[in-house]
């Protein structure tokens, strides 16, 4: 009989928990996205590694560097042992604490409390050599064990394992803006250095076209002012050189903090010195379903584990209300003296329940409990919130990366129109036909219209980092 008594002894303790019992809640999604996908957009599981799809060394070598060392992953990861520390406290007061004591006390009895009271029941009060000052030795073991009889423990151990799993969630939800943040800051960069390269270009022909005109002017072909205004134009272009060096700087700076180095030990290695070779936009888009993420997205997951630890609190708040039991045993040697301390006569031990039942405090209690209620559906919303705000970001970026394509592909026969009329505006410039001002008209539109083709090359490759960063492509593994 003894071997069923332990087991249904654990049994009655886990039936007479008490609070709510915690399930994830429902949500209403749609089926499917309500824009627009663009051709290579595919419903299928996207690649934890998005940004090797650039197929640029580079940048796999930036983002791989940064999981190593960025300083907000590590204080994520701090954090994650903080709680599972924590967890393993709470945990340990589930098992019964034995503690070593030694304890000295002196007493002086008065007389009323000693002589009259004590001894006079013993029937001792005639005596007059009662000895009033005592010292107490005491040396032994106290054990102490409360029954989580009603689940308060094991409430509080279940909210700090969901806790744990939303530090998780957390440092998952960094890595997945770190890596969308690096290769962001990455394709700005090199979209200002290629601004540079074309801006160089650019005012290479347009000194070219200065001089011309020089020539015009002293061969009495055109006036002293149309010369300056080609000049102008080449000192407008010359005065954007300045902001564009100042932006790679700075992208520089950033990407370099993002590794935890020094603002400038990242120059040499992401410099370039002729045009960049930009990164190719992949053709396959893989996207997933919206209920989808609920699975993918970990600050999703890590509002539902905040909402779990919540209801947990409740439960533990709850738990408060009832009885407390403990049992408290002392073994041990206890004298007057301490020469006969460690005599048998000494020895002694005790044993014994203890129940605490809160009476006075208990309107506390139900405040408390009313509290974590409150701040339990406070969680609810934030969860709710968080899936509609995944929800509207993956749209916008769909939609961002459709329409920003269709854009490109404006630009790029608007590009291809300005470089052909161009080309053919000199030529009938030099023939005559065309006037000064028709070159320069020419000019500015080619270069406004090649300026936009690629900013907007550097925004669809841009808009292809939101929507791996909207469907949390980049998965951290513990």
């Amino acid at each position: 009989m003894r071997r069923y008594v332990l087991p249904l002894f654990t049994m009655l303790l886990s039936g007479c928990t008490v609070g709510p019992t915690y399930t994830t809640p429902e949500l209403d999604l749609p089926c499917e996205w309500h824009s627009e996908t663009s051709e290579g957009m595919e419903v299928e599981e996207a690649s934890a590694c998005w940004w090797e799809n650039f197929n640029d060394p580079v940048l796999n070598s930036l983002i791989e560097r940064a999981a190593c060392q960025n300083l907000d992953l590590a204080i994520a990861a701090t954090r994650i042992l903080q709680v599972r520390q924590e967890k393993k406290g709470k945990s340990a007061e589930a098992y019964p604490h034995v503690d070593l004591s030694a304890n000295y006390d002196h007493v002086y009895y008065s007389k009323n409390g000693l002589v009259k009271g004590l001894l006079d029941t013993a029937g001792n009060c005639k005596d007059k050599h009662i000895k009033r000052n005592v010292n107490f030795f005491e040396l032994g073991f106290d054990a102490d064990w409360e029954l989580d009889f009603f689940g308060m423990r094991k409430h509080e151990v279940h909210a700090l394992e969901a806790q744990e799993s939303a530090s998780e969630e957390a440092l998952r939800d960094i890595w997945v803006s770190l890596s969308a943040e690096i290769a962001r800051s990455y394709i700005e960069l090199r979209g200002h250095q290629r601004a540079l390269h074309l801006l160089n270009r650019n005012l290479i022909a347009q000194e070219g076209m200065v001089e011309l005109h020089l020539d015009l002017v002293a061969g009495g072909v055109i006036s002293d002012l149309d010369a300056r205004q080609i000049s102008n134009q080449t000192n407008i272009l010359a005065a954007q050189r300045p902001m564009v060096q100042f932006a790679i700087s700075r992208s520089i700076h950033h990407l370099s903090i993002l590794l935890s180095y020094a603002p400038g030990d990242l120059f040499d290695e992401l410099a370039v010195e002729d045009d960049c070779i930009m990164p190719s936009l992949p053709y396959e888009k893989p996207i997933c379903i919206p209920s989808e993420l609920l699975r993918r997205r970990p600050d999703i997951r890590r509002a539902e584990r905040e909402l779990a630890a919540a209801t947990e609190k409740v439960g533990s708040a709850i738990a408060a209300l009832y009885p407390r039991f403990s049992l408290q045993g002392f073994i041990g040697e206890i004298s007057t003296n301490i020469g006969s301390l460690f005599n048998p006569a000494s020895f002694m031990w005790a044993a014994g329940p203890q129940v605490l039942v809160p009476i006075f405090n208990s309107r506390l209690i139900l405040e408390d409990v009313q509290m974590n209620k409150i701040l339990t559906q406070k969680a609810l919303y934030e969860y709710q919130k968080v899936v509609l705000t995944a929800l509207e970001e993956t749209e916008n970026a769909i939609a961002s990366f459709h329409f920003e394509g269709e854009h490109s592909k404006r630009l790029s026969e608007v590009y291809e129109g300005t470089k052909n009329a161009l080309e053919l505006t000199q030529q009938l410039f030099h023939t005559g036909v065309k006037s000064n001002l028709d070159v320069l008209t020419a000019i500015r539109a080619h270069i406004d219209a090649e300026n936009n083709y690629m900013q907007s090359q550097v925004d669809q490759l841009l808009n292809y980092i939101a929507l791996n960063k909207a469907l949390a492509g980049a998965q951290f593994e513990l």
